[in-house]
């Protein structure tokens, strides 16, 4: 029996040859990434403003030089008591089918280059979080790394 949580696309995301960057961040203790061709931007310091009556996962609203954008909380999705904003979260600011949606993360480490070969299909749990929104799972040398399934994720909200 398979336990993996990967689809028909996310093989493609594996089996896409060569290197790619990403975006290391973390979510509470659990260590995530973000293929930079998905990154817009990456944003601290933006001021977020709740909304009454949204989706639980929607944390609010953000002005990005003129543009009003929601932002996610990762907290919220993954099922995390979620924590106020600090000057570490950050705003990773992504592209989906024409919108630009904020995810809000709580510190963001680096940016790193990646072989396909370091990629691997996610778990179906990955420390008590749905292995669905991940699309992957980059093995670093101290720790693994959840590449996000943004279509997945921005379906919660």
């Amino acid at each position: 029996m398979n336990t993996s949580a990967a689809s028909k696309s996310d093989e493609h995301f594996l089996s896409t040859e060569g290197k790619r960057e990403l975006v290391i961040f973390r979510v509470a203790d659990l260590v995530c990434a973000l293929d930079i061709e998905r990154a817009q931007e990456i944003k601290g310091q933006l001021k977020v403003i709740e909304v009454p009556e949204t989706q639980l996962a929607v944390r609010g609203v953000a002005n990005l030089r003129g543009q009003v954008i929601t932002v996610i909380d990762l907290r919220i999705v993954f099922g995390i008591e979620p924590r106020d904003i600090s000057e570490e979260s950050r705003i990773v600011v992504v592209r989906h089918e024409g919108s630009v949606v904020g995810l809000l993360v709580d510190h963001v480490d680096d940016i790193v280059p990646a072989q396909s070969d370091e990629l691997e299909p996610p778990p179906a749990n990955v420390s008590g979080v749905r292995g669905e929104f991940f699309d992957a799972v980059y093995k670093r040398p101290e720790d693994l790394a959840c590449l996000l399934n943004v279509p997945r994720i921005l379906a919660q909200e």
